[in-house]
């Protein structure tokens, strides 16, 4: 599967517009000093968890589907597993006594997969194939193991985070753990239960119309709120922070060459690898922000770090397309 590098383009900019609106309410300070808060709750417990069971709904059974969704997983792991193990070499000793490197840790390793990731997948795919949401979903899963476990333990150095239950109990693996098996299971979307017409089919229908109505917010809800962070932040605060390009270098360049030339070695169906690489395009995660806020550790640094590599990643997504389709793997 081929793509434009116009196409990849398009693509970030029609996201990048939806974050106009955002960045014109926190200018003029039209929405109260919370509201990101609040929607990004929105996002993470309602919107998030709508889009996975809905992107499930919308792909036709066949065969193929868990051994795919295996090996998607399989890389995803992987991916994160080199990345941390490469972070961890880097910054682990230096980042003891400086707060700044911890963020750097978890913002090279983490990206904007669910809240960015699945709404660029979903707007560069459009009609063609619903199985890049599917895709998406396993990353989703397999980042927040990782980014509530590790990633925690990169910002606070506690390792009583380091726990199962830290990597299972979260909203995007509980909309997993709901919508695989029932995919699995009935091995059609719910829209064909019961006989046409029916009420029981006329339910189901109706069921679904609004799960996707509330799957559909994530991609303007998601890019509001990054507009409305941006409104929050100085310019000369965004551009001259240099722990902010290295955690943006990592991010944007090494993580996605690192997932591409994987799926390459392996051999994995082009699908899955052009799922995989953009995935691991996306720029550093918003969960660096909450993370920090919540325990108490450079919130600033950690916006930062999230703006810059969300602004720069407008060139790097289609630039790193292109300059992995030139090699013809």
């Amino acid at each position: 599967m081929d793509f434009q590098f116009s196409d990849v383009l398009l693509s970030v900019l029609s996201l990048v517009l939806l974050a106009v609106p955002g960045v014109i309410l926190g200018k003029l300070k039209l929405l109260p000093e919370n509201a990101t808060k609040v929607l990004t709750s929105v996002l993470l417990f309602i919107g998030q968890p709508m889009l996975t069971f809905t992107s499930f709904q919308k792909c036709a059974y066949d065969a193929t589907i868990v051994n795919e969704l295996l090996i998607v997983a399989g890389l995803a792991i992987l991916v994160h597993a080199i990345m941390i193990a490469l972070i961890f070499g880097l910054f682990y000793k230096k980042s003891s006594n400086n707060e700044k490197l911890r963020i750097v840790s978890f913002a090279s390793i983490f990206g904007n997969c669910g809240f960015m990731g699945l709404p660029f997948l979903q707007t560069l795919f459009g009609s063609t194939s619903s199985k890049p949401l599917m895709y998406g979903a396993v990353v989703i899963a397999v980042f927040n193991a990782f980014s509530w476990t590790v990633g925690i333990f990169f910002i606070t150095r506690d390792k009583k985070f380091i726990s199962p239950k830290k990597a299972f109990i979260n909203p995007p693996f509980i909309a997993l753990l709901v919508s695989l098996p029932l995919f699995l299971i009935l091995k059609k979307p719910i829209t064909a239960i019961g006989a046409e017409g029916s009420f029981v089919n006329e339910m189901f229908k109706k069921i679904f119309v609004s799960a996707n109505y509330l799957g559909e917010l994530v991609t303007p809800l998601s890019m509001i709120i990054l507009g409305l962070r941006l409104a929050e932040i100085k310019i000369k605060d965004l551009f001259l922070n240099g722990y902010a390009y290295l955690s943006s270098t990592l991010k944007l360049v090494v993580m996605p060459l690192l997932a591409f030339f994987i799926c390459v070695l392996l051999k994995v169906p082009e699908l899955i690898k052009w799922a995989i690489f953009f995935e691991f395009c996306m720029p550093t995660a918003t969960q660096t922000l909450l993370f920090s806020e919540q325990y108490g550790n450079q919130p600033h640094m950690a916006s930062v770090s999230v703006l810059l590599a969300t602004l720069v990643s407008v060139a790097t997504i289609p630039l790193m397309y292109l300059l992995v389709s030139i090699t013809g793997l």
